[in-house]
């Protein structure tokens, strides 16, 4: 409501950020429900909008004053930094998605298993079963949420060297095969072979989240060490992002040739498998 408010007045996130003193991260967070607002607040942001009907003003403070509505990962919350919460607030408003990662199978795309592997070599949860099986839980919804949403454009560059980066051959046949034949159709997967990858590891991992409204501006995500994400708000940064991502997916195999690559591991996958 309050997102498609500012829309209406033709704002954008820094316009509100300016004129209440937040932070461009508050802003989103109290857009996306990972944050509340206080009455007075939301009188402020209100008056900015310059909403004058007298019931619309008192059914939103109303509701300001209720419990803020359940976001869909609340439950996880204790398990992650703000910054991810954050993340998935712009992953749910972008209308397309645009991710690499040089040395790991994307996060989308990760099976239980791998997720389970992934989760648990970071220092945060090793050692703390509750918080990384809580961890890949949270995953598997987030890429529930994204399936659910065929409207949204998502494009994932694989790295061939993702597909070999775990010695356990037989998850990895798993995950090749989850790759194969359970993503749905508006996930568009390309796979960057060995031969085209030799420099894309400089680029290292990023989300781009694109958005329909132009006040919103695009952001990128980076995978930030420990098991966290740093934002990218910087246009001419985001610009540069998004030219990275459009050489990759260039040079990426797609189609029945990245369908005859990913074949290709699954049968060598199957033969050490067997071994």
């Amino acid at each position: 409501m309050l997102r498609q408010l500012r829309l209406d007045r033709g704002l954008s996130l820094e316009d509100v950020r300016q004129e209440m003193d937040w932070s461009l991260s508050k802003v989103t967070r109290i857009e996306n429900g990972s944050v509340s607002i206080s009455v007075n607040d939301l009188r402020a942001l209100l008056d900015f909008y310059q909403v004058r009907d007298a019931g619309q003003v008192r059914d939103l403070l109303g509701l300001a004053r209720l419990a803020r509505r359940r976001h869909w990962a609340a439950e996880y919350r204790e398990y992650v930094s703000a910054s991810y919460m954050d993340f998935l607030g712009y992953e749910d408003d972008s209308w397309r998605i645009s991710q690499y990662h040089p040395f790991l199978i994307p996060g989308l795309l990760q099976t239980k298993r791998y997720a389970q592997l992934v989760v648990t070599i970071g220092p945060r949860y090793r050692g703390d079963e509750a918080a990384a099986d809580a961890r890949v839980q949270l995953r598997l919804a987030r890429q529930a949420r994204v399936f659910a949403q065929p409207q949204r454009e998502v494009r994932i560059v694989l790295d061939e060297r993702a597909l070999k980066s775990v010695e356990n051959t037989q998850l990895m046949l798993e995950q090749v095969e989850h790759i194969l034949f359970r993503l749905p159709d508006h996930l568009h997967v390309v796979v960057l072979g060995r031969d085209t990858a030799a420099n894309s590891a400089l680029v290292g991992p990023f989300s781009l989240h694109e958005f329909e409204w132009d006040v919103d501006p695009d952001v990128v995500y980076l995978d930030a060490l420990p098991d966290d994400v740093a934002l990218v708000e910087d246009e001419a940064a985001v610009a540069g992002y998004k030219a990275s991502f459009e050489d990759l997916y260039r040079q990426a195999a797609k189609g029945d040739d990245a369908q005859r690559l990913l074949e290709e591991i699954r049968g060598s996958l199957r033969v050490q498998a067997s071994a």
